[in-house]
């Protein structure tokens, strides 16, 4: 009994671990550009470097991504690196959410942010709200919505 338990749970697990597909067999690739903003002004000068451009799941093409934006405001950059990804469990026909946890240099002060996410139709939106207290730490007096996305094509997937 115990055996079958521990099998059974194996096989749930591993289920639970898919990106794409029935069996993790898609391809997933970074398409397109990165646009990168906050609130719905969308950012020009955006130096974007990818970890990988296509993989078999989110974390391959994703953590290790780092961002350099310099802002029209004050001329400073704006630097950020995608440390680690989390989703949340799978829902069958819903987009996928879940965390990005992403490094934040700016003007010399770091900071390490959950961002959220929503995979849906091909295209990773990320974004953050940012709180008072983390404004102020910024010093950015507006109420500031951060936020990035890019498509992500998926192929070869493998179809029963």
């Amino acid at each position: 009994m115990t055996k079958i338990l521990i099998v059974l749970f194996m096989l749930l697990s591993s289920l639970y671990g898919v990106e794409m597909g029935k069996s993790g067999g898609c391809t997933l690739t970074q398409s397109g550009v990165v646009k990168v903003g906050y609130n719905d002004v969308t950012l020009k000068d955006v130096s974007y470097t990818m970890p990988a451009k296509s993989g078999g799941n989110f974390r391959t093409i994703f953590v290790g991504a780092k961002l350099l934006v310099v802002l029209p405001a004050t001329s400073k950059t704006l630097k950020a690196k995608v440390l680690d990804y989390k989703p949340n469990k799978r829902i069958k026909g819903k987009p996928k959410t879940g965390l990005f946890i992403v490094e934040f240099d700016y003007d010399g002060k770091k900071r390490v942010l959950e961002m959220d996410y929503i995979f849906d139709k091909g295209v990773m939106k990320v974004y953050k709200t940012l709180s008072k207290a983390l404004r102020d730490e910024f010093g950015v007096e507006e109420e500031m919505k951060i936020w990035f996305e890019t498509e992500v094509a998926y192929s070869l997937c493998h179809v029963k």
